[in-house]
């Protein structure tokens, strides 16, 4: 990389499994290669996909509760009564729990890989 030796390593997760116990389990394994390499050369991770996971889900979390206040404020604004917006708000997000029980039990797995480099200091 930049002009340096370097050798790139891509970590693949199974079918099934959860990324971020796959995330944590990389960056472990990582950390014991890191410790045994000679002196000059380290590890450096190049892409980490649990950040972009732990990105993705604060994005879902956000926009499921911009997306609640904004139908309830509709709601109240139309109908006037706060107890319909109430009742709509609420089935947000019981339905987003609904999808991830149905993606759990049909086994629907997130995506992960993490990258990695050897370099030569």
């Amino acid at each position: 990389m930049n002009g340096r030796e370097a050798v790139v390593g891509t970590a693949l997760m199974l079918i099934g499994e959860n990324s971020r116990v796959v995330a944590r389990a990389v960056n472990d394994k990582l950390d014991q290669v890191a410790r045994t390499l000679p002196p000059g050369v380290k590890v450096e991770v190049v892409l980490d996909r649990a950040k972009l996971v732990n990105a993705t889900v604060a994005t879902v979390e956000r926009n499921l509760a911009e997306g609640a206040l904004l139908v309830a404020g509709a709601l109240f604004l139309l109908l006037g009564n706060w107890r319909a917006a109430l009742i709509a708000v609420l089935v947000i997000p019981f339905s987003f729990l609904m999808m991830a029980m149905g993606m759990n039990a049909f086994g629907v797995p997130g995506n992960l890989m993490s990258l990695g480099r050897l370099t030569s200091a």
